[in-house]
């Protein structure tokens, strides 16, 4: 069972009819159900049971970080489509392949302020990516990163945890107003200002469709079905 399978387990078990309409009337409710679904689903996991992490401890890690990315985008797009929010996938724009555009490229080729572009963090190519990205979207807050720990630049990054030590425990991050510790590598140097920079751009994956709706609703999307935020 790959983790498809396994988040969509947890889905039928709760009733994706009944999220559906939760989430319809009270956008908000999303972020607490988000963070139950998305322990359900990490328990099921095999990838990120430590007991499999003792032969190459490297391997490990980009097996955990590879399917919790890869958790993130089935789910985000779940969401996107049970609260009838608009958005395409997987959309090719000047050599680059765009994992998720919100609302859509059309908006995005007249106003690229009124578009935010997602994307999954799985494998090491992802810092030279946005690098690429940040060219054809000169709006810097409208790229938003989804990892399961913090990334180190700064644009808004959508975390599952902290740090590595709280991956390994499943203590998912929760309130975005928490110190987040230890997620720089151990090469890389920065100012006091430049982590209380990036500690400001962490933001709790469990908000993340709230956040959408909210961009969406300020940005006066004609396709976007308004949904309550209070």
């Amino acid at each position: 069972m790959d983790i498809k399978d396994n988040l969509y387990s947890v889905l039928n078990h709760l009733g994706k009819e009944n999220l559906q309409i939760e989430f319809q009337n009270n956008i908000v409710s999303s972020i607490s159900k988000i963070k139950e679904i998305l322990n359900k689903t990490i328990e099921t996991i095999e990838t990120i049971d430590e007991t499999k992490s003792n032969d190459n401890n490297v391997n490990h890690c980009n097996n955990v970080q590879e399917s919790l990315s890869n958790l993130c985008e089935a789910f985000l797009h779940f969401l996107l489509t049970t609260s009838t929010l608009p958005s395409q996938r997987k959309i090719k724009f000047k050599d680059l392949e765009i994992d998720l555009i919100i609302p859509d490229i059309k908006t995005f080729l007249k106003d690229p302020s009124k578009v935010i572009i997602i994307k999954f963090d799985k494998d090491s190519s992802t810092l030279e990516y946005i690098k690429r990205l940040n060219v054809i979207q000169p709006y810097k807050e409208n790229i938003w990163v989804v990892s399961s720990t913090p990334i180190s630049f700064y644009y808004r990054n959508y975390i599952i945890y902290r740090n590595k030590e709280e991956e390994h425990s499943h203590n998912l991050f929760d309130n975005q107003h928490e110190q987040v510790e230890k997620y720089y590598n151990d090469s890389q140097r920065n100012t006091n200002s430049d982590k209380e920079t990036i500690q400001s751009n962490l933001v709790p994956f469990n908000k993340i469709l709230v956040d959408i709706n909210k961009f969406l609703m300020d940005t006066q999307d004609t396709s976007f079905k308004f949904l309550p935020i209070s």
